[in-house]
């Protein structure tokens, strides 16, 4: 019998969609399988009646929704994760590929000594229980991965869409009670917190990226790649020497070091194409790369390619866009 765990990452209230998408697929392998049953563990506070509207399957999620649990603490959550994966007796913990659980996986594959698997982009029935392959070196090999330990930690870079849907059962949220006290010692104190702007979508959330990199030539480079967001219900991103510089902030970076995305569309605007970056956006559906230099190495893995200077192709583009969109 094996009993997965999966950590429902929230922020500012609203579970991440890539938690609630692995979620669903679990509960789709669980509904072929009858040695399979998923739980949940979610810390903060959240809607749960607008969550239950989007959990599909069955099964209980435990629900932290103590004050202290509301912005993360990697210590507290730690705790959270692996007490409930020790009472549930848990063979696999499960995270969405985030910044979040790049920091708190390991923590709690030491404290579990569990086998962890990062950046795992896609599983089967069978893969999740005898290993299985993973990307490594930026995307350009593969490797086989089998676990020794009976205990393992995944991080899922992207779910695929498996054939089938789970049907809708019934999601018990348990509430926990309080894990720690006032007067508990506080390791991580809070600097200055930091929101997004309200309306604004995380780009690891977003189906449309408009992605900007040094070739933007600066800060104000960046306002028709906005407009172009804007028209056509994206977000922007960035790459690292745009943040490096100080031309967006270090929520919208992409690649290895920042988010790894996996949008329908996504656009790289003056992005040459570093591994590093690549490697975060290997699962876009459709790469469309617009670069001055043709020999830029973002061309050899986008499916359509504009060679020429983005203060010409961008407005000139905008403007099509505005044309084909008035007569729809």
């Amino acid at each position: 019998m094996y009993k997965y765990l999966v950590f429902l990452e929230q922020r500012e209230g609203v579970v991440k969609n890539a938690s609630i998408e692995l979620w669903n697929t679990l509960q789709q392998l669980a509904a072929v399988r009858e040695d399979i049953t998923v739980c949940g563990v979610l810390a903060g506070t959240v809607d749960l009646h607008q969550l239950y509207d989007s959990l599909a399957g069955k099964g209980v999620v435990y629900h932290a929704s103590d004050q202290g649990f509301t912005l993360y603490n990697s210590e507290r959550y730690a705790r959270l994760a692996g007490d409930i994966f020790k009472r549930e007796a848990c063979s696999a913990l499960f995270f969405a590929d985030t910044i979040l659980s790049r920091e708190l996986a390991p923590k709690l594959s030491i404290r579990l000594k569990a086998a962890m698997l990062s950046g795992f982009p896609l599983f089967d029935a069978t893969g999740v229980d005898s290993g299985t392959l993973r990307p490594v070196y930026s995307g350009s090999a593969m490797a086989s991965f089998h676990f020794d330990c009976p205990l393992r930690i995944y991080t899922i870079s992207s779910v695929p869409i498996l054939s089938g849907t789970s049907s809708r059962g019934h999601i018990d949220f348990i509430p926990l009670q309080r894990l720690f006290s006032d007067t508990e010692e506080e390791f991580y104190p809070l600097l200055r917190r930091m929101t997004m702007r309200e309306g604004r979508q995380d780009v690891t959330e977003a189906g449309i990226i408009i992605s900007g990199g040094r070739g933007v030539g600066g800060a104000d480079g960046f306002v028709l790649l906005e407009q172009l967001a804007l028209l056509l219900g994206g977000v922007v991103g960035a790459s690292r020497p745009t943040v490096d510089e100080g031309w967006r902030p270090q929520s919208e970076q992409i690649g290895q070091t920042g988010k790894t995305v996996n949008p329908a569309f996504y656009f790289a605007c003056g992005i040459s194409g570093s591994v590093q970056h690549l490697a975060g956006i290997a699962s876009s559906a459709v790469v469309v790369a617009i670069n001055n230099d043709c020999h830029a190495p973002i061309f050899d893995i986008a499916d359509y390619g504009i060679v020429g200077d983005l203060r010409l192709v961008l407005p000139e583009l905008l403007c099509t866009l505005q044309d084909f969109l008035k007569k729809q």
